[in-house]
């Protein structure tokens, strides 16, 4: 389980410096899971009774400088977004009647011998119906020193990502037919929603095996973008064998 911090945001530039003294942990030629480094809490719930925000953050190597920068620059516009949205009409008095709340939890989810790949998870409550979710990745190639998207893996990218489609709407499509939980979608809206070309493959985790290699990828697709809220984000796993041709040379040695 997480082990929370809970600090004021007073101190947040605190927080976020403490993140950049980690350092991998490994044991017997394995990375062990990594801790989480910090946790900030702002709550204005006992001042102006208008909001509570929550971060919690990973701890990294330290030579993963370009990784952090790009969390800390998501999290930065996270708040920024969160905030202004305070200054609506009437925002801040449908704050004070319910609080708002912004939850942000990244943690490492993989790590191989060239990557690191960081997932977000989290919320914002802006007095809507339900909370908007956040989902979002970041992968490290370690070897080139910077973070990389997932059309920077492949030498014909558009091509990938029709097989990425072909592969997601198999799966998907399936899961309408399930009997004991069948998808709350419908074939337009998978359909609409893993098309190539559209950035709908830009959150993904690494299928990871005991080589430190990666086995696989898996793309995770925000609620609403190929089912219903209540559904929640769906994930599809997508083997190596299927994208390994189109991989770039110098990524070819990283799958297996």
């Amino acid at each position: 389980m997480l082990v929370r911090h809970i600090l004021s945001l007073v101190i947040a530039t605190a927080g976020l410096a403490a993140c950049r003294d980690g350092a991998d942990q490994t044991n017997g030629g394995h990375t062990a899971p990594p801790a989480q480094a910090s946790a900030d809490k702002d709550t204005r719930s006992g001042q102006e009774r208008l909001y509570t925000m929550e971060l919690s953050l990973p701890k990294l190597p330290p030579k993963a400088d370009p990784l952090r920068h790009a969390i800390d620059r998501f999290v930065d516009g996270q708040k920024r977004a969160f905030l202004d949205s305070l200054d609506a009409p009437g925002a801040r008095d449908r704050a004070r009647e319910m609080p708002w709340d912004l939850n942000l939890d990244i943690a490492v989810s993989a790590r191989t011998d060239r990557f690191i790949n960081v997932q977000v998870d989290g919320q914002a409550f802006t007095g809507g119906a339900h909370p908007a979710p956040i989902v979002d990745s970041f992968t490290f190639d370690k070897d080139a020193d910077r973070v990389v998207g997932i059309r920077e893996l492949f030498t014909d990218p558009d091509a990938a990502e029709h097989v990425f489609a072909s592969e997601a709407r198999r799966q998907l499509i399936t899961q309408l037919d399930d009997q004991d939980e069948p998808l709350a979608s419908d074939t337009r809206q998978i359909e609409e929603g893993t098309a190539p070309g559209k950035d709908h493959y830009r959150v993904f985790n690494l299928l990871t095996g005991p080589d430190d290699k990666v086995h696989g990828l898996t793309f995770i697709f925000p609620p609403y973008q190929v089912a219903a809220y209540a559904a929640g984000p769906q994930a599809i796993d997508v083997p190596s064998e299927v994208f390994f041709s189109y991989l770039k040379p110098e990524y070819r040695g990283a799958f297996r």
